[in-house]
């Protein structure tokens, strides 16, 4: 269980990290740089995949919880905000990261950290 306890503190860092991203690449685009987040969106992106990964490792020990809906909704999300960046639809990715993703990225963390505090509070 020790590194179970592990993987979820790291899952719990990285979320974090990506949320700060979410919120900087949401001014970025804000003020019309759109283009100068591309990078930045692919790396949460990418970021999110390895903690939908590490998860796996322990998902399955925890109480019933709804992680996983909202990790499938978020997911969407991101798959929209790719959509958008995409077709380079600026004023559109900033209404799908205000509308969609950041409130699915807030459900799915507030979630993500109620389970596991428990288990990563020393």
């Amino acid at each position: 269980m020790e590194n179970k306890i592990h993987v979820m503190k790291h899952v719990l860092e990285l979320s974090q990290t990506m949320g700060e991203a979410l919120e900087h690449i949401k001014a970025q685009v804000n003020e019309g740089q759109e283009a100068n987040t591309i990078e930045l969106a692919n790396d949460t992106m990418s970021a999110f995949a390895s903690i939908i990964q590490s998860m796996g490792t322990f998902l399955g020990d925890l109480p019933k919880n709804k992680i996983e809906e909202y990790t499938n909704i978020l997911l969407k999300s991101f798959d929209v905000l790719a959509t958008t960046y995409e077709q380079q639809q600026g004023v559109k990715t900033l209404e799908v990261l205000q509308f969609n993703v950041l409130p699915a990225y807030k459900k799915w963390k507030e979630e993500l950290e109620n389970q596991l505090q428990r288990y990563v509070v020393s």
